[in-house]
């Protein structure tokens, strides 16, 4: 394949990922994963105006739950920070994130291509590239205001990285290999499993000139992320401690397997097809790649070469992934780390079509038979216009200082009101609800919109304090 074929390939499968992705791009950050979206924006806010103030800037703030933001323990803000210095230049909008989600999303897609096409051949990059642009939770979370589209980039290029120094062997190469591993790890801890795959890309097999570049490179990986992790949980509260929230709580909880719940989820976001592809190419790499080398020599150096097992032990570590994590949290972005892997292993089925007809109509129907995971997208787009009326009405109409009690978990009036405070939790009993109400020290309570609270709550609440806008209710008597 010539050059500029493959350029004007690239080119064709970033434009149509690039108008997939632009859907919903001026949506307030209210549509699917509303809650995630406007944190990591209410990030960006508490780091206006003390952009240079290093390394505090970098500690995550959000508006709830008290009486001024609080810290709390989440991933490194880098797109936060890439967005509150877009503000300072430009102006606040939530376009800004998703542009920039969007953005780093191209940036992915020319990474897996990259990959592909170093670790296999340039077909499979394409093919990988087109395959990943095309998936439907590929989709969607290529432009939410999430970590999901940073932390993607960081480490699809962090495995190119250490796969081209292994060829140059620099010590800048080593360098910024392991920055990049460490970057992807701080954006989002999940993408920890990639460690083990790059480990087997840079120094498989391990050989006595590799084993101080390994050193350093492991080094350079883990020391970050652990300083980060560390001050960000001891210097927040348990209540705010989300990182190892998860951990402690998800994780070791094993009575929340929803088997039915990730299996939706996986058919609906890499559909029946690509996970079909994906399974011969995962044959391939198995039983058949071999039989492309004719001198027994070559069999044996492809069965222990670096590729082959980084590739296995990538399986390895996500189906692992899948069963210990995916299981246990019904959020189907838990499944995003996994779809670089799942892009390869289909491209390189298709690479084993040696028919470039074939390869295309089976591209074509990979679309065309799963229709309704594309159609199934659509709500996800959906947002409630009620929460921006209401914060508009607070934001206009009461003091900056005031604070709110918000009657569910959903914090996104935080946000958009420009205001802290704290929620309700959603119990049976009205009078606890009431209870803890009474406990705050707050100005407003907001009946949210498609609120879990029971209708004895609310008109216990009507009877008891005057409704001054919409939903909106003044708590001092």
């Amino acid at each position: 394949m010539g050059r500029g074929i493959r350029r004007w390939s690239l080119l064709l499968i970033l434009l149509l990922a690039l108008g997939l992705r632009l859907r919903g791009i001026t949506n307030p950050l209210l549509d699917d994963q509303a809650w995630r979206q406007a944190d990591t924006a209410s990030m960006a806010t508490h780091m206006l105006g003390r952009l240079t103030d290093l390394p505090n800037v970098f500690f995550p703030l959000l508006n709830y739950d008290g009486v001024i933001p609080q810290r709390v323990e989440l991933e490194f803000p880098f797109l936060p920070y890439l967005l509150a210095w877009t503000w300072t230049f430009f102006g606040w909008a939530d376009i800004w994130g998703r542009l920039w989600s969007v953005v780093l999303s191209m940036l992915t897609i020319a990474g897996i291509y990259t990959l592909g096409r170093d670790l296999f051949t340039v077909r499979v990059g394409l093919f990988a590239a087109a395959i990943y642009a095309l998936m439907p939770i590929s989709i969607y979370y290529g432009r939410v205001v999430m970590p999901e589209p940073m932390a993607q980039t960081w480490s699809i290029w962090a495995l190119v990285s250490i796969y081209k120094w292994r060829s140059t062997q620099e010590e800048s190469g080593s360098w910024k290999a392991g920055l990049l591993m460490a970057g992807a790890i701080l954006a989002k801890l999940p993408q920890l499993m990639l460690f083990p795959v790059a480990l087997l890309l840079g120094f498989w097999p391990l050989k006595p000139k590799l084993v101080k570049p390994l050193i350093r490179y492991v080094v350079i990986v883990l020391i970050l992320p652990m300083v980060y992790y560390l001050w960000v949980h001891y210097y927040s509260t348990p209540s705010s401690q989300f990182v190892s929230g998860i951990l402690a709580g998800n994780m070791a909880e094993s009575s929340n397997l929803d088997w039915k719940f990730l299996s939706d989820n996986i058919r609906q976001g890499l559909t029946d097809s690509i996970l079909i592809l994906a399974g011969g190419g995962m044959c391939r790499l198995l039983f058949f790649h071999t039989t492309a080398f004719t001198k027994a020599r070559r069999q044996l150096e492809f069965l222990v070469s670096p590729v082959r097992m980084a590739v296995l032990a990538w399986v390895g570590v996500s189906a692992l992934y899948v069963g210990i994590v995916c299981i246990r949290i019904p959020f189907d972005y838990y499944l995003v780390p996994i779809l670089p892997l799942i892009s390869l292993l289909s491209a390189y089925a298709l690479d084993g079509i040696k028919d470039l007809r074939g390869r295309v109509l089976i591209l074509v129907l990979i679309v065309v038979f799963n229709w309704d995971s594309y159609t199934y997208l659509s709500s996800k787009y959906d947002w409630d216009v009620d929460y921006i009326i209401q914060a508009r009405w607070i934001k206009d109409n009461t003091p900056e200082s005031s604070i709110l009690v918000l009657s569910d978990s959903p914090p996104m009036t935080f946000y958009y009101a420009n205001r802290v405070g704290f929620r309700l939790t959603t119990v049976q009993d009205y009078k606890i609800s009431i209870r803890r109400l009474q406990q705050f020290s707050a100005d407003y309570l907001i009946r949210l919109p498609h609120t879990q609270q029971n209708e004895t709550f609310w008109r216990k609440i009507q009877e008891s304090y005057s409704e001054i806008g919409p939903g909106i209710f003044y708590l001092k008597k």
